[in-house]
């Protein structure tokens, strides 16, 4: 049996969620070696701080025992603060401020530790620190971002006023832009935007490629896209993308889906606005643009350190708060939150929408929670460090699930069957009737073309530079960020150490190639070496950085217009794929689907039915599945378009978008108003 599942079952029968992360350290880590001491006593740290967290109240030895566990580690600092969070209204006020001061005046060197002693502050609403000590803290730790942030919103929060040329002087100082955009907001905030020297604001805080928006964010400050209220509001988060970035550095799907989502559930007419956030650097993009009239994406210049493998673990807080404000600025309060990942941005959403007593929604996948055992169901071996990040996505998961009112399950019965199997809590804390699987969908031919005029003939030479000649071929198409996980050096391997060359060229899209991130300089240098040591395959190869996705589609209808005996073919490499908005898109365009085995896609994908489902963990599994497929198998050339056409018919039947988002408006609605009708 699956030792994860079975893990899962028998720690669900008898216990809380927020057990379930000591329990499956201890045993991932006694696989191959015992316990270390900093594993030790991150344990020992872990299960101290639930207990005191099982507890009905907190005394004051608990609560300086919490205080003390500060700065040591990130994941125990999030638990201890959650902790006191939890049962802090029960206890004196007056008492946990003198714990927090204390504390304070006693921790110098330890920055993590003075981070979320102000945290806590902030959150506890303990106005312990005077004008004096903040302007101090903010000279003493300049050079400490995260804690600046923090700093500057206490002069806010506790209305500080500190002088115009003192913010003036700070909005000069070597700040990242997202810090100085938030001085900016305190100016408003204490003079008012209209009371400001914005040609000395606009040349501080202006850096090269900020111009829109600072002048957008300017605009934000005086009032544009605040309107009156006149129905339901949406807000749904996003966080790791941009509308106009898919497929660059950690932009994938999900960017494409929420655009097509948010604006077709805008034009309902029971929906007054739909809002997408994300968190955004500055760039040479607004701050907020209007997709449709009611559906408006927003960039917030909330600061975060990118050099860290999490970075909303430690400014959970941060970003609710930010949001927060954000919505107070727009004058705006959504009556439905909707999270889409398990991490700690989608936690800060969450603990908002409670805050504000709306309605959360979450759309959950069985991730990383299917990938936690090998081929044998045998628990992986994970570093310690890898191991802390996957038990806390797994704990925000189970945490979310309580809190949530309406859980999505994305896919049909098959992935149904999976939550259940991973989540088991959907039946012992009795909430398997809020869970509801829904499908997310895309614009298909007829929703996307219209007025607009068809590709004629295969014209890739035209539309993204690529030689003529290389439409006299067949091609293997794959779209998507460039990452290991999406598995494209696996497939360049495959098909250039395979027949697969001979009959196919090979296309892949994806990727900033003017700013590449690490991994994706990784993957591009290894498709250049790649050609340069076989050089014969220079002209049946193209990799091409991101394009837009209305681009992407008159790409593909282009490739579909030479036809072949052999089928165009969308191959999905990703190692693992929840969903697959690329592959939706693909299949609607008549490609023969070749996609992973492993993760959501098989909810949709039935082997020689509409497509096929390979295993992508490696390029010999990938080269030996898709030959096999090709070459080695009873299928005709008509077959092949019968699979193809069975796609199509099955994008135009299950995943059309507009049908889709009636659905979720649906479910929206029925969420808020209390009841859940099926659709």
């Amino acid at each position: 049996m699956n030792q994860f599942v079975k893990l899962r079952k028998n720690f669900f029968k008898n216990n809380s969620a927020y057990d379930f992360t000591p329990v499956l350290i201890k045993n991932v880590m006694s696989v191959e070696n015992k316990l270390q001491t900093i594993e030790e006593r991150f344990l020992i740290r872990f299960n101290n701080i639930n207990e005191i967290n099982k507890g009905n109240e907190l005394d004051e030895n608990k609560l300086e025992e919490l205080l003390s566990y500060l700065g040591e580690d990130p994941y125990t600092d999030r638990f201890t603060i959650d902790t006191i969070l939890k049962e802090y209204s029960t206890y004196p006020k007056e008492k946990i401020e003198s714990l927090i001061g204390k504390e304070l005046e006693n921790t110098d060197n330890n920055k993590d530790k003075i981070y979320h002693l102000l945290d806590l502050n902030l959150e506890v609403n303990s106005d312990i620190l005077s004008l004096d000590s903040i302007v101090e803290m903010i000279e003493k730790y300049k050079d400490d971002f995260d804690t600046i942030t923090l700093l500057f919103e206490s002069l806010k929060q506790f209305n500080l006023k500190v002088s115009k040329e003192y913010l003036y002087n700070q909005i000069k100082l070597d700040y990242p832009t997202t810090i100085k955009i938030q001085i900016l907001a305190l100016l408003d905030h204490f003079y008012s935007i209209n009371n400001l020297d914005l040609t000395l604001i606009r040349d501080k805080i202006r850096v090269k490629g900020s111009f829109v928006f600072v002048n957008d964010y300017i605009e934000f400050l005086k009032g544009k896209h605040q309107r009156e209220k006149n129905g339901v509001v949406i807000l749904q988060s996003m966080f790791y993308g941009d509308f106009e970035d898919s497929g660059k550095g950690n932009n994938g799907g999900l960017a494409i889906l929420l655009k097509i989502l948010g604006d077709e559930v805008s034009f309902d007419e029971r929906i007054d606005r739909v809002i997408t956030i994300t968190i955004s650097d500055v760039s040479e993009k607004p701050f907020m643009v209007n997709y449709q009239d009611n559906h408006l994406f927003v960039r917030l210049p909330a600061y975060l350190d990118r050099t860290v493998s999490d970075p909303f673990l430690k400014r959970e807080l941060f970003t609710k708060r930010y949001i927060k404000n954000y919505l107070e600025k727009l004058n705006t309060q959504p009556g439905l939150f909707h999270i889409r990942y398990l991490d700690n941005a989608s936690v800060a959403v969450a603990k908002l929408s409670k805050e504000l007593n709306k309605k959360l929604v979450l759309t959950l996948a069985p991730d990383p929670h299917r990938n936690m055992i090998d081929e044998e169901d045998v628990l992986k071996n994970f570093s310690f460090n890898e191991l802390q990040i996957l038990a806390n996505k797994i704990a925000i998961g189970d945490n979310l699930i309580l809190k949530s009112d309406k859980v999505l399950g994305i896919g049909g019965k098959k992935v149904n069957k999976e939550l259940h199997l991973y989540f088991p809590q959907f039946t012992h804390y009795n909430i398997k009737d809020k869970v509801k699987m829904i499908a997310e969908g895309i614009k298909t031919d007829e929703d996307m073309f219209k007025d607009k005029e068809d590709v004629e003939v295969c014209n890739l030479s035209e539309l993204i530079g690529i030689h003529p000649s290389f439409c006299d071929k067949p091609i293997i198409l794959n779209v998507g960020r460039l990452a290991k996980i999406k598995g494209q050096v696996n497939l360049f391997k495959a098909w250039s150490n395979s027949k697969l060359n001979e009959t196919y060229n090979l296309l892949i899209i994806g990727g900033d190639l003017e700013n590449p991130n690490k991994d994706e300089q990784e993957i591009i240098d290894l498709f250049n070496q790649g050609i340069k040591d076989r050089p014969e395959l220079k002209d049946k190869f193209y990799h091409k950085g991101a394009l837009h996705n209305d681009k992407i589609k008159l790409v593909e209808k282009s490739i579909k217009k030479q036809t072949f005996d052999f089928p165009h073919i969308y191959l999905a490499s990703s190692i693992k794929e929840e969903f697959g908005i690329a592959i939706l898109e693909a299949m609607s365009r008549g490609f023969l689907i070749i996609a992973p085995i492993k993760g959501g896609v098989k909810s949709y994908i039935s082997n020689r039915g509409n497509g096929f489902l390979i295993d992508t963990s490696s390029s010999k599994t990938i080269a030996r599945a898709t030959e096999k497929i090709l070459y080695n198998s009873d299928i005709s050339t008509e077959e092949f378009r019968e699979i193809q056409k069975a796609g199509k018919d099955t994008i135009e039947k299950e995943f059309s978008i507009d049908k889709i988002a009636k659905t979720f408006t649906d479910t929206y609605l029925s969420v808020i108003g209390g009841e859940e009708n099926e659709v």
